[in-house]
Formats: structure tokens, sequence, C-alpha cells
């Protein structure tokens, strides 16, 4: 398989297998992946949770103004 990375990345992979911390840039990427492998798990199962809250009417109605208020302080 081919790819190709933006030369940010490629730099990060290089400066992770000079550190020690992998042996090869084969290791670092299969590493990236299994997180981002767990990443979507845990964010499919949180939309999950919300979408079975919402089939059970465990919600409360927001404004706008409110629900930018919260996403901000989750932001910081």
């Amino acid at each position: 398989m081919k790819l190709s990375i933006a030369k940010e990345l490629e730099d990060y992979i290089a400066d992770e297998v000079e550190s020690g911390r992998f042996a090869d840039a084969s290791a670092v990427v299969n590493d990236a992946l299994r997180l981002h492998e767990t990443y979507l798990a845990a964010v499919r199962e949180d939309v999950q949770m919300g979408l079975d809250d919402l089939a059970k009417s465990r919600y409360r109605p927001v404004t706008a103004k409110e629900f930018l208020a919260r996403a901000r302080i989750v932001a910081s």
C-alpha cells in the first residue's frame, strides 16, 4: 500500500521513531490508526446514547444561546 501524507506528519513520524518510542514508521502509523479506531468507537457510542435518550424522550429543549454557551465551556 502506498500513502501520501503531509510533510508535517512525516516530520512527526520521524520524530517519534528518532525518540525511540517506535521501532519504525509503520509502528507509528499502526498505533495512530488503533487510537483513531478507539476514538471513533467512543464517538459512535456517545451518538447512540444520545439517540437512545431522544427516543425515550430524555431531553430538554435549549436555546441556541444556551447551546453555544455550553459549547464554549467544553471547548475551553
